[in-house]
């Protein structure tokens, strides 16, 4: 895929220190999750002005656009960004739609934050990392783990050898996304001022099932703590394509093994995590929720709470700051990448039995 330069939109502006403050937003998917998770970060910061919003459905976009008091309303995402004078868009669209959108923002010149996955084929994930970094443009995925205290802790922590060299990894995550999965009842309390769609039910648009979806955190927690590339894995699912349930085994560089077990469709009532690291001194698990981590070696054992370690950077302040200073992004395009091979070769090892190479 050919990566272009971009090329001047209405009223571009320059980048970093050229840049006007404030920057001037549009939202590509005025849904649930961007009204509960990013738009609420954006209106804090004076740094940035929210000046329009899409949505293909009318009545929803104009309960979203009031509620935050966004003036300018489209149902075309491309007639947005061809009309408007913006530095940037978030992207809070179904999957299939991340990739294509983050490109013909980043052809204008605009910086993205967009939703996880950021493509659905590992080669666009990687033709879109590079066309940021040939146009100078900030690209952000926006997982989890990059900007999380408990994850940062535990990144930090067997960096600086906390617990010796990493030898294993057991992830183990349980709940249940039934209902934006379409397989049980939207509750009538699920956060966001929208409801949310029911994408997720249909694998052409969600890219696959449970494991696409939620599954891409826990990958992006594996690369992001340990700073390892994925080597191989070995996936069984519960169906394709549309799975709920699945198990990986992952081999990462410097002979370090992992297993994953996610469940999306749990039959318990609460939410069940645990991660453990495991170093030839000790280990490091977290747990929730609430998060914390314990850190165990040989001589003692410390649990540290959420609230106890030091603050991170949301997506929305991490992107903004990289805008403005040209700072290295923590849910980076190359890290969002990363994921995306990982979740391209499970799903090839799900369907043919086999261990898939990276």
């Amino acid at each position: 895929m050919e990566c272009r330069l971009p090329t001047p939109g209405v009223g571009r502006r320059l980048l970093f220190k050229d840049i006007a403050l404030p920057l001037r937003i549009g939202i590509i998917g005025a849904g649930a999750f961007a009204s509960r998770r990013h738009l609420p970060d954006f209106l804090k910061d004076p740094r940035v002005e929210v000046v329009a919003a899409c949505r293909r459905d009318p009545e929803q976009l104009e309960h979203f656009c009031d509620h935050f008091g966004i003036p300018k309303r489209y149902t075309d995402w491309q007639g947005m960004l061809d009309s408007e004078r913006l530095d940037g868009v978030l992207i809070a669209t179904p999957h299939e739609q991340h990739a294509e959108q983050a490109r013909e923002a980043m052809m204008r010149g605009l910086h993205v934050l967009a939703e996880k996955p950021m493509a659905l084929d590992a080669d666009e994930a990687d033709a879109l990392a590079a066309m940021a970094a040939k146009s100078g443009v900030q690209l952000g995925v926006a997982f989890n783990p990059p900007y999380w205290r408990h994850t940062e802790e535990m990144r930090r922590g067997i960096a600086d050898g906390r617990i010796g060299e990493l030898e294993n990894v057991e992830i183990f995550w349980s709940g249940s996304a039934a209902a934006v999965f379409g397989r049980a009842p939207m509750p009538e309390n699920m956060a966001g001022v929208v409801k949310p769609t029911l994408f997720r039910a249909d694998a052409g648009k969600s890219g696959g099932g449970f494991l696409m979806d939620a599954g891409g955190h826990l990958m992006s927690e594996l690369l992001w703590v340990t700073g390892k590339s994925a080597l191989r894995v070995t996936a069984l699912v519960d169906e394709l394509p549309s799975d709920m349930r699945a198990i990986l085994a992952i081999e990462l560089e410097g002979n370090v093994h992992v297993s994953v077990q996610l469940n999306g469709i749990s039959a318990c009532s609460s939410r069940r995590i645990r991660n453990t690291y495991y170093g030839v001194n000790g280990s490091a698990e977290s747990t929730a929720a609430p998060f914390a981590v314990t850190w165990t070696d040989a001589s003692s054992t410390i649990k540290v709470a959420e609230a106890e370690m030091p603050d991170v950077p949301t997506p929305v302040s991490d992107w903004i700051n990289a805008i403005e200073t040209g700072s290295i992004l923590r849910g980076s395009p190359q890290h969002g990448a990363a994921v995306t091979r990982l979740l391209c070769a499970a799903y090839r090892s799900a369907a043919s039995g086999v261990s898939e190479r990276i």
